[in-house]
C-alpha cells in the first residue's frame, strides 16, 4: 500500500510526527505510518494505523504533550529523534528510533524516562 502524505520523506516525516502531536492530530500522526506500522514502548506494542491512532489519541487526551525535537540522527534509513516532551503531568525525555520505508513509518521504538 502506498504511503499517505508521500511528500514527507526521511527526517521531515519524523519531524511531522511531533508537529501533529503538538496540534492534537492523532489521525494525522497515524497516517504517517505504514498500514501495518508498529510502535513498541515500555510495557507494550501497538500495530496498524487504527491502533496507532488510538495510542496517540490517548497520549494527547491524557497528557497534552508538546514535544520539542532537539536533534535527529540518521543512519541507513533509520532515524533517532532526541525529544523533550513537556506535558500536563511533568516532563519526559525520549530517544525515539524510527524505521522508515516507502509505505511510511514501519516501526517506532520509544525509549523514554520521566523527569
Amino acid at each position: 500500500m502506498a504511503a499517505l502524505d508521500p511528500h514527507l520523506q526521511g527526517a521531515d516525516r519524523v519531524r511531522e510526527v511531533f508537529a501533529r502531536v503538538c496540534r492534537g492530530d492523532a489521525a494525522g500522526v497515524a497516517n504517517l505510518y505504514s498500514a501495518d506500522g508498529t510502535i513498541r514502548f515500555t510495557g507494550g506494542e501497538v500495530q496498524g494505523r487504527v491502533a496507532i491512532r488510538g495510542f496517540y489519541q490517548a497520549a494527547i487526551d491524557n497528557l497534552n504533550p508538546q514535544p520539542r525535537v532537539e536533534d535527529i540522527l540518521e543512519k541507513a534509513g533509520r532515524y533517532v529523534a532526541i525529544v523533550d516532551v513537556p506535558n500536563d503531568k511533568g516532563r519526559t525525555r525520549a530517544a525515539d528510533l524510527f524505521e522508515l520505508g516507502e509505505e511510511g513509518i514501519l516501526q517506532l521504538d520509544i525509549f523514554s524516562m520521566e523527569l
